[in-house]
């Protein structure tokens, strides 16, 4: 017999090996093989087990199998489709699919620090308190968690060791480790739209494809509509994913999930580390665990009998891997329930456009849920015009309005978020002379001061520097910083509330351990003051809150991205939702230039139809998605002249493909190439080409003729395709 076989590696065919009589009757579709590839072993996908056919060559036998069950035939199913529809090799899916060391074997344990008794004296050290609460109250938590909780954790875990105040234990490396719960006293009692949702869910469960839209507004009860739709899924002996848009969500929704269905939910994620991640899949792979909640890579955890896709936050870019394998993560989850023949329920506040109109088509079921749970209202908006009211400083950052809100919400003993889509201390460094902007030396993108440690750094290359005493232009000592993001934030709410307990959440802070501390910290009330940028926003649930201010609502207006007016309007009314989710109503202040942007408008208003009609009359009249769709090019090399020839060739490529107003109503429009919005990045020189067109598969069909063509570049020069593209920067 002859195995086709689907190598780990960038190759977009399957290469045929002999089974060897010795494992003969062992290797199936899915199974995981060693081959050789030029004497050097590989590790391969089994796609078909076939018998040797008249024109086979001479094969080379495998040299070996994984024992690990095989891989769902929907899996591998969706692996060939997102390689066809993304242009990409199969081999570069099946990498992308799995962890990099799932081909290994996975270490049995993972070790844990236990908390075992108080110690005999009071620690003097807020921070040793910090870490002997935190273990106390999880019961046992990773040791290199708790390492990072606090500066210095690694010395007091070695102290509180030697102590006896905690103790090792190593247990099985299988997810997201040891955490207690309290379970839940008795399920929530379901509104009536929350009811109809869930029946139209229920009915589908074992009936094949079922597409749904569940729109809710904030607060609205969506996650307990999830909950109860996997609970029926676990009883009819099916497995469910649940997709979350950030880590983030993930360390929070694991403890829902887990007070609900305990040791049957896997946690899968980018950052944890392999070793776990690898264990968590081959539990999973093996069936001993049967719901998955993860952030986009969960989509291809493999679930065996799935019966349930959830999206939670379908709207959130982040779905979208933003390099390598550019897929959609939502698109695939619609696309492995067709496969799986199982219902797909894509969930959110402020659902994208896209999906929208596809329940607009009846591609989609549109289940609302317009209500809060309990009845409770959604916040009241103020809008607080810059351009006219007074400020605390000249810099306008805090308005008295807002001042005195934040004032009187912490007298009361509540909690608050500041919203500001920036982090650092200053935007950046500008010479009073010159006028030269302080840029990245790799990168057309200015430094952003940071003051924690003092420095510039670049957001997109991770280049830093000390802070500059000079212009490097003309030499001048007067610098000036300009802007501010959410350390500056920080300082001022020192000065202006000192009573306040600030915190800082941003991809600054939320590194290690830091995310799910800030997180912890703010929802137990350590904390009564939260200031973020866009991981504030995405679906957290804070009773404590009653007030949410944003500093600058039109920021994220400001992007060359035709998406930018959908993205404000889903940023705002999403962290306005983090207001009044407890027993207290919510207020929110929004701090803007343009009171009158028809964005801002309808998010004050929490009227997502409205603003739909609007912007999809506007998408509508410039041909951009729903109403058409894209794929971009992106042409790159350290060489600027070499880039913009690669791009002018490509560009003559498709005009013999037909792109423009080419046969058999293809309609294909070619813009560019033009520069991307940042020009250099990483010390690349970038251009962009953009395909649009009314149908995917012509798309599809000119993109697969130049993939053949060019590949993923030569020399210097890389070309990259990205099917869909969520942004254009």
């Amino acid at each position: 017999m002859v195995a086709d076989v689907l190598l780990l590696l960038p190759l977009a065919k399957t290469y045929s090996y002999l089974i060897p009589k010795e494992l003969e009757g062992q290797v199936s579709e899915g199974i995981q093989v060693r081959c050789s590839v030029r004497g050097r072993p590989v590790d391969g996908l089994v796609l078909n087990v076939r018998p040797p056919l008249p024109d086979d060559p001479v094969l080379i036998p495998l040299t070996g199998i994984n024992p690990r069950t095989p891989w769902p035939k929907d899996l591998l199913e969706l692996l060939s489709w997102t390689a066809r529809y993304y242009v990409a090799p199969l081999g570069v899916v099946a990498k992308t699919a799995m962890p990099t060391v799932f081909a290994k074997r996975a270490p049995k344990k993972d070790r844990f620090v236990r908390f075992v008794k108080d110690p005999q004296r009071t620690p003097k050290s807020d921070r040793t308190v910090t870490v002997i609460k935190a273990i106390k109250a999880a019961g046992a938590i990773e040791i290199s968690e708790a390492r990072a909780l606090v500066e210095g954790g690694g010395d007091i875990v070695r102290r509180l060791l030697a102590s006896g105040v905690l103790e090792i234990e190593e247990r099985d490396a299988l997810g997201p480790g040891p955490v207690k719960f309290p379970k839940l006293a008795s399920p929530l009692i379901l509104n009536e739209h929350q009811s109809k949702a869930l029946d139209h869910i229920l009915a589908a469960i074992g009936k094949g494809y079922s597409g749904f839209l569940l729109h809710g507004v904030t607060g609205s009860g969506k996650t307990e509509v999830y909950l109860r739709a996997i609970e029926a899924t676990l009883k009819m002996g099916q497995g469910a994913i649940i997709l979350v848009p950030e880590i983030a969500l993930t360390i929070e929704l694991r403890q829902r999930f887990q007070e609900r269905f305990g040791d049957h939910v896997a946690i899968l994620h980018s950052a944890m580390p392999e070793s776990r991640r690898a264990a968590a899949w081959d539990k999973v792979l093996a069936g001993q665990t049967k719901v998955v909640v993860g952030a986009r890579s969960a989509v291809f955890a493999p679930v065996s009998n799935l019966g349930l896709i959830v999206v939670d936050e379908e709207h959130e870019t982040t779905y979208k891997q933003s390099d390598g394998l550019r897929y959609n993560a939502r698109d695939l989850a619609l696309v492995r329930g067709t496969i799986a023949k199982c219902p797909v329920v894509l969930g959110s506040a402020t659902p994208s456009l896209e999906s929208f109109q596809n329940a607009h088509d009846k591609k989609l079921m549109y289940l609302g849920l317009p209500n809060r749970v309990q009845a409770r209202p959604l916040p009241e908006v103020t809008f607080v015009d810059l351009r006219y009211s007074e400020s605390v400083s000249g810099e306008r950052l805090f308005s008295l309005v807002l001042r005195d809100a934040l004032r009187q919400t912490i007298d009361r003993g509540e909690s608050a978020i500041l919203f500001l889509n920036r982090r650092g201390f200053g935007r950046f460094i500008v010479c009073k002379t010159c006028g030269t902007a302080i840029q990245c030396p790799n990168c057309s993108i200015t430094l952003t001061h940071h003051m924690r440690p003092e420095k510039l750094t670049c957001h997109y290359c991770d280049y830093s520097s000390p802070v500059l005493q000079e212009c490097p232009t003309c030499q001048a000592k007067e610098l000036s910083i300009i802007g501010f993001g959410t350390e500056r934030v920080e300082e001022e709410i020192a000065n202006l509330i000192p009573g306040a307990r600030c915190a800082r959440l941003d991809s600054d802070t939320a590194t290690g351990g830091g995310l799910d501390k800030i997180l912890t910290g703010f929802r137990n009330g350590d904390t009564n003051i939260l200031i973020g940028t866009q991981i504030v926003a995405k679906g957290h649930d804070f009773p404590k809150v009653t007030l949410v201010g944003v500093l600058f609502a039109e920021q994220s207006l400001a992007f060359p991205d035709f998406r930018a007016s959908e993205r404000t309007f889903q940023l705002l009314t999403q962290v306005a939702g983090r207001a009044g989710r407890g027993q207290s109503p919510g207020q929110v202040i929004i701090q803007t230039f343009k009171p009158e942007q028809y964005a801002l408008r309808f998010a004050s208003a929490h009227d997502f139809l409205g603003f739909a009609v609007v912007e999809n009359k506007l998408r509508k009249e410039r041909g951009y998605p729903p109403h058409a769709f894209l794929a971009a090019i992106e042409v790159s090399s350290p060489d600027a002249v070499e880039a913009k020839q690669e791009a002018m060739r490509i560009k003559s490529y498709l005009a013999q493909f037909g792109t423009t107003e080419g046969p058999d109503g293809r309609n294909i429009m070619v813009l560019g190439p033009s520069m991307a919005a940042i020009q250099r990045l990483r010390g690349r020189t970038r251009l962009h080409i953009l395909l649009k067109g009314p149908k995917r598969s012509t798309i599809n069909s000119v993109l697969w003729k130049l993939y053949r063509l060019v590949g993923n570049g030569h020399g210097q020069v890389r070309i990259s395709i990205d099917v869909d593209p969520q942004t254009l920067l």
